[in-house]
């Protein structure tokens, strides 16, 4: 019998997060009428959502959309740190992929960094909504969860003020929402 025959694969958890291409899935367990309880992978389009809306502009979405792009291919293995380096510990730097993740680590802190850092309002909210794909909800629960008293509209205002200081972190033209 292999080694990989011997382990039994793990069930995810509801919370857990799957990072892949084109954005984040969070697992959920939820209940169903006609299925009763099911449990999935979800993916949440905030950015799409929020500039159909007219709640942020071209520029404020292109802005979180390379955010997103590099947080995924920092962390990418699952290894989401506040290290922010997006490598498991002992990885060589001398790998080409290594190398490649580090940078967009480095990215995404420049990133955090330029929206106030990763604790703060705006930071949480990009970390949390943009690169792990939670709703904006699910983040405010969250965050009430650690201690913090943010509602729904204030969390919703941090991310707005989060994508535009990623908006001229980047270089995007500031055009306004309608």
């Amino acid at each position: 019998m292999s080694r990989a025959a011997e382990r039994p694969k793990a069930e995810p958890e509801p919370g857990d997060v799957l990072l892949r291409p084109g954005g984040a899935a969070v697992f959920v367990e939820e209940e169903d009428a006609e299925w009763g309880r099911v449990r999935h992978y979800r993916t949440v389009d905030t950015l799409g959502l929020m500039l159909k809306a007219g709640t942020i502009s071209q520029g404020m979405h292109d802005a979180g959309r390379q955010f997103q792009e590099d947080f995924l291919r920092a962390f990418r293995s699952g290894y989401a740190s506040p290290r922010l380096d997006g490598l498991p510990a002992g990885t060589r730097l001398s790998d080409g992929i290594a190398q490649r993740s580090a940078a967009a680590a480095l990215a995404v802190r420049e990133a955090l960094d330029a929206a106030g850092g990763a604790t703060s309002p705006a930071g949480s909210g990009l970390w949390h909504v943009v690169g792990l794909g939670m709703s904006v909800r699910e983040w405010v629960q969250r965050a009430a969860w650690s201690g913090y008293l943010l509602t729904q509209h204030t969390g919703m205002g941090a991310l707005i003020a989060g994508l535009a200081m990623l908006c001229r972190h980047y270089g995007y033209r500031p055009v306004e929402a309608r």
